[in-house]
């Protein structure tokens, strides 16, 4: 059974009842009626093949359970009922657990769950948000929507225990044959490996000694093949999560990388790049390096290229990679690499072409630029909460003496302070929660969106790169990637941001107690805030 859904899956046969399942973010009353599955034999299928394995999953093998996790997960079927139901099989109480699965099994399996939850930002395109039974979209909707699905201690639980038993796995190989520790994942394979990590950083978790092991097999494995999809997936990941490897893996990574688009050519073009990445990857690269702070010139400068071509020629370069243009993430994206650039690597002189992003855009039309946090965004509950949170803050700010506008939108650099880099300001480059303007002085209310999940009990410390004490890791939570780019930006920019995290304020009760808390914020990071 589990070979049929597969083979569809894999010919690329989709369901004409893409939602019926559904049962989390889709109102019934939306939902196709189960008595019209039978009007479509693939749909049919798919439910039956679901329907007995949540009847029976005990029956089922490890190989079988992960396939058919990836036939829906790959075509695009969210069925929360059976993954919660597969998530029993192998966590729950009397759960069979990862010991006997393969590598494949847990990556395939982990980027299942995660897959699941990436969907929920196209159900919600295609109902529109007011129609779906979640407010956001973005990563922490990711989350929130596997926890709707199967339960907040279930999944937390299932991606402990992947991370744990691929740990076990390398350790008992080492225990048995005597090889080195480093060698623990060699029976991953690289795919495996960048699949689970995206998977971990797709929902925001962040197991920190599977991590480190990912990262000591990498070191050592970089002489073997590890294509472009990879590399983008693994890079970002590490970025994402705030994961801080050691500087010495991204700048491994990023020669390799720039060894693979060279291919036999002595430098990179146009051709050997894409042959390499799609440009999607590429921008995902040039992100996740300027969030790690490791700018390896060769490598930037062939993105450069490869994103726009020795002849800046928008058209000349949807036919080398066959696609309608950038997408309008990798737009903004680049205006924050761009500035970061500017200032952190200026020996660096890749620029964006000029009128940019004029004629790039896939779409062929101008688009809006959104802020830093757009894939950060927290649920409509949260949103109103965090919402309130903040003018509580700022008017607790006004009644100390701090005076205060709230969402400052900060323009693009202009060319005086950034060179002819950015040609086209966009309208809203950065935004500050609660800002004085006269003093450069912000205050970032940091709610959950900000912040990933550490779900293993590893002894963490802050990597000297990090700025100050500000971003110290709180119990389960840690400052995301994103998070710490926008800092760094604003701070270069001239701004002093002061963070405060949401649960630091939430419990605060009455007016003094606020008052007291947020004249000692200010105290401790700026001395110089007006009372």
């Amino acid at each position: 059974m589990s070979n049929a859904v597969w083979a569809l899956a894999t010919a690329g046969f989709a369901p004409k009842y893409m939602h019926v399942f559904d049962t989390t973010l889709v109102p019934e009353k939306l939902r196709t009626p189960l008595s019209d599955i039978k009007k479509d034999p693939i749909t049919e299928c798919y439910a039956a093949v679901a329907g007995e394995l949540m009847r029976r999953t005990h029956e089922f093998k490890d190989q079988e359970l992960k396939d058919v996790l990836w036939a829906f997960s790959r075509i695009g079927i969210r069925h929360p009922s059976l993954f919660k139901a597969v998530a029993e099989r192998i966590v729950g109480s009397n759960g069979r657990g990862f010991s006997t699965f393969s590598p494949q099994g847990i990556g395939n399996t982990v980027w299942s769950f995660a897959r699941q939850a990436q969907i929920s930002n196209e159900v919600v395109q295609s109902f529109g948000l007011d129609n779906v039974n979640i407010g956001t979209t973005g990563r922490l909707a990711m989350y929130e929507t596997s926890c709707l699905d199967v339960g907040e201690g279930l999944i937390k639980t299932l991606f402990v225990k992947a991370a744990q038993a691929a740990m076990r796995m390398g350790l008992d190989r080492f225990r048995s044959q005597g090889l080195s520790i480093l060698t623990m994942y060699t029976s991953f394979i690289y795919e495996d490996l960048s699949n689970t990590c995206w998977a971990y950083s797709t929902l925001g978790l962040l197991h920190i000694g599977f991590f480190r092991q990912v990262e000591q097999q990498l070191m050592t494995r970089l002489r073997d093949k590890l294509n472009g999809q990879e590399i983008a997936n693994l890079l970002w990941s590490f970025a994402t999560l705030n994961a801080q490897p050691d500087p010495s893996l991204i700048d491994a990574l990023s020669s390799h990388a720039y060894r693979l688009c060279s291919g036999k050519n002595e430098s990179p073009d146009e051709t050997s790049i894409a042959k390499t990445f799609n440009r999607q990857e590429l921008a995902n690269v040039l992100w996740s390096c300027t969030v790690l702070g490791r700018y390896h010139e060769n490598l930037i400068n062939t993105i450069y290229r490869g994103l726009f071509g020795e002849s800046n020629d928008p058209q000349i370069m949807k036919e080398v990679y066959d696609d309608d243009g950038l997408e309008t993430s990798s737009l903004m994206t680049m205006y924050y690499v761009q500035y970061a650039i500017e200032v952190e690597a200026p020996e660096i002189k890749s620029s964006l072409p000029k009128g940019f992003p004029a004629g790039w855009h896939a779409g062929g039309s101008c688009v809006s630029t959104n802020n830093m946090d757009d894939n950060q965004t927290s649920s409509s509950m949260l949103q109103l909460t965090i919402s309130k949170l903040q003018k509580d803050v700022s008017q607790t700010l006004t009644q100390i003496g701090f005076e205060n506008v709230l969402e400052y939108v900060i323009d693009a650099p202009t060319n005086q302070n950034a060179g002819d880099d950015f040609p086209e300001n966009p309208a809203a480059f950065l935004s500050i929660d609660i800002a004085n303007v006269d003093q450069r002085l912000g205050v970032e209310v940091d709610g959950p969106g900000h912040f990933v999940r550490l779900i293993d009990d590893q002894e963490t410390t802050v990597s000297s790169n990090n700025y100050d004490i500000q971003f110290r890791d709180h119990g389960e939570h840690r400052v995301n990637g994103p998070t710490i780019l926008k800092h760094r930006l604003l701070t270069a920019l001239g701004w002093k941001i002061i963070h405060i995290p949401y649960w630091d304020y939430q419990h605060l009760k009455g007016d003094n107690e606020k008052q007291e808390y947020c004249r000692n914020t200010m105290d401790k990071f700026s001395s110089s805030w007006s009372r």
